[in-house]
């Protein structure tokens, strides 16, 4: 019988950043100076990109140019936004599956005086009045 392996949830992580370290492409500046570019450095130029949007300009098999806009992407302005700011922490609806304060102290005394109780004894008969004669 084959033997389960286990992954830890960090290992995914660990191998990200090693792919994303190594060398995707290399750049040649204005200045002729080449620099190594990294598979993390790239996706986030596309990130970027899907953030701002873009016009791309093509030329057809009938050669018209046809233009086309690229809006800005709401999920890569957020991505950019949580990773740059901090994610916002997420609002919290009032009592969700909570007690209150009130239905907790009223549990709490509730559990007091059944405590108590045996300890009183059973409750007194009232007496009955004698008629006058």
């Amino acid at each position: 019988m084959a033997k389960k392996l286990k992954y830890d949830n960090k290992e995914l992580t660990k191998h990200l950043r090693e792919l994303a370290a190594q060398m995707h492409d290399v750049i040649v500046d204005e200045d002729l100076q080449t620099r190594a570019r990294t598979k993390g450095q790239a996706l986030c130029e596309l990130v970027y990109e899907k953030a701002l949007g873009r016009v791309e300009k093509k030329i057809d098999e009938e050669g018209v140019e046809q233009v086309i806009v690229h809006k800005p992407e709401q999920w890569a302005l957020q991505l950019i936004f949580d990773r740059m700011e901090g994610r916002a922490p997420q609002a919290v609806p009032d009592n969700e599956g909570k007690r209150t304060a009130k239905d907790k102290v009223s549990a709490i005394a509730k559990g007091t005086i059944n405590q108590l109780a045996p300890m009183a004894g059973p409750p007194a008969m009232p007496k009955k009045e004698k008629p006058d004669a």
